[in-house]
């Protein structure tokens, strides 16, 4: 067929149903934030997604990671958290918050209500101010960490990214406008697509940050070429370092039976057949590497 032929033949295409314009809102917000999930400032386009679905005034992005607070930002909205009470919260008074203290009891991925959160009677809260606490009853949670903004409701959303690691989006309205269920009828539509896009971006971000915080986890994540999943990662760092399985899987509160399913997968996406020869494999890597930086700099 020529091309003048061609000019005569129309695209076939899909008649367009009538969305209603949340709908349509949703999933160009959605498309967004997909784009960005690669990008290292994905925290922003989160919180810039989240606000033009909900309204806030304020927002706080956490990751915990077993007992501690691992990264924590406060978008810059029209109210901000500032950098020192930021410091403050990641150095003294994460430990009470509701939401640190069900991260470790393995809280589920989903919206929570904080009002409803820290009125669980499993929870505990300070009875007695300290140097960065202030006790203060008509809070939500009972206390303030020193130079916190007073009198705001807040509605977490967690993501669960492994056994180890949750992430707490907190978005605050100030001057006691509380959240109710209304308020993710937006978001409903596109709530698991955009739990799953979150996991997807903190489960990478997470094993970077293991990778460099442990030399160990680094070469065998260097070693698997990225294949191995993160608990996979945990069974592996332990063998090298001499733990016994039973110990592994009483660590990991799993059976032993599990923890020899994770080190028989992990040994076959790593090519070999024993804790033995994975360390002979692993130090010739460390050699190789440091080859590579001698002839650098020669």
């Amino acid at each position: 067929m020529s091309s003048s032929n061609l000019k005569s033949v129309s695209r076939l295409t899909a008649p367009l149903p009538v969305r209603p314009l949340a709908a349509r809102r949703s999933d160009d917000a959605l498309a967004r934030l997909i784009l960005a999930s690669d990008q290292p400032d994905f925290d922003r386009h989160l919180t810039q997604t989240l606000q033009e679905l909900i309204s806030f005034d304020l927002a706080m992005i956490s990751l915990y990671q077993d007992k501690e607070l691992v990264e924590v930002s406060s978008a810059a909205l029209p109210e901000r958290i500032e950098s020192e009470v930021l410091h403050s919260y990641a150095g003294h008074t994460y430990q009470h918050s509701p939401f640190f203290q069900m991260h470790r009891r393995k809280m589920s991925s989903g919206f929570y209500l904080m009002e409803k959160m820290a009125r669980n009677p499993a929870l505990s809260r300070p009875s007695t101010a300290a140097e960065m606490l202030e006790i203060d009853q008509q809070e939500e949670v009972g206390y303030l960490t020193a130079g916190w903004p007073k009198r705001l409701k807040e509605m977490d959303i967690a993501i669960r990214v492994s056994e180890r690691h949750t992430v707490q989006v907190a978005l605050y309205r100030t001057g006691n406008r509380g959240f109710s269920a209304s308020d993710l009828s937006a978001v409903e539509p596109i709530q698991s697509s955009l739990m799953a896009i979150c996991q997807r971006h903190w489960h990478s971000r997470t094993r970077h940050l293991q990778a460099s915080q442990d030399p160990i986890l680094a070469a065998l994540h260097r070693l698997g070429g990225g294949s191995l999943s993160a608990r996979e990662l945990e069974v592996m760092r332990q063998l090298i370092s001499g733990v016994a399985e039973k110990e592994i899987a009483a660590a990991l509160e799993v059976s032993a039976e599990t923890v020899k399913t994770h080190r028989k997968r992990a040994y076959q996406k790593l090519d070999v057949a024993s804790r033995v020869e994975l360390l002979v494999k692993l130090l010739d890597q460390k050699a190789g590497a440091e080859t590579v930086s001698l002839r650098r700099l020669t």
